[in-house]
């Protein structure tokens, strides 16, 4: 799938990501899915802060230096269902159950 218009769509339908991206890169791991990173030389995703996400990400991201490197941890980790799982499982642990801003919301509004 390619497109500019339905970014949901497609972090559902994904079974992996590239990325170079912050927040895009926390929603991928909360899906419980493999992220594949490389840190770039904008003034937003640096290598200092691409190895910082990946110490807050843990196992769902690969921080690579090389992008030759991609296609052979691509394979990898697709072809590793042990490591999928546990990736699985650390989206969850670290970014929580979908819903949190309408819990949040419902919390506020009954302590009001």
């Amino acid at each position: 799938m390619i497109t500019q218009q339905d970014y949901a769509a497609c972090l559902n339908a994904a079974d992996m990501a590239i990325a170079m991206a912050g927040t895009a890169t926390e929603q991928f791991v909360g899906l419980g899915k493999p992220v594949i990173t490389l840190p770039g030389t904008g003034p937003q995703f640096t290598p200092q802060f691409a190895e910082a996400q990946t110490r807050l990400l843990g196992v769902s991201v690969t921080l690579l230096k090389q992008p030759q490197d991609v296609p052979k941890i691509c394979q990898s980790l697709l072809g590793n269902p042990d490591t999928l799982q546990i990736i699985a499982e650390n989206g969850d642990r670290r970014m929580g159950q979908p819903g949190a801003a309408a819990r949040i919301a419902d919390h506020l509004l009954t302590m009001l």
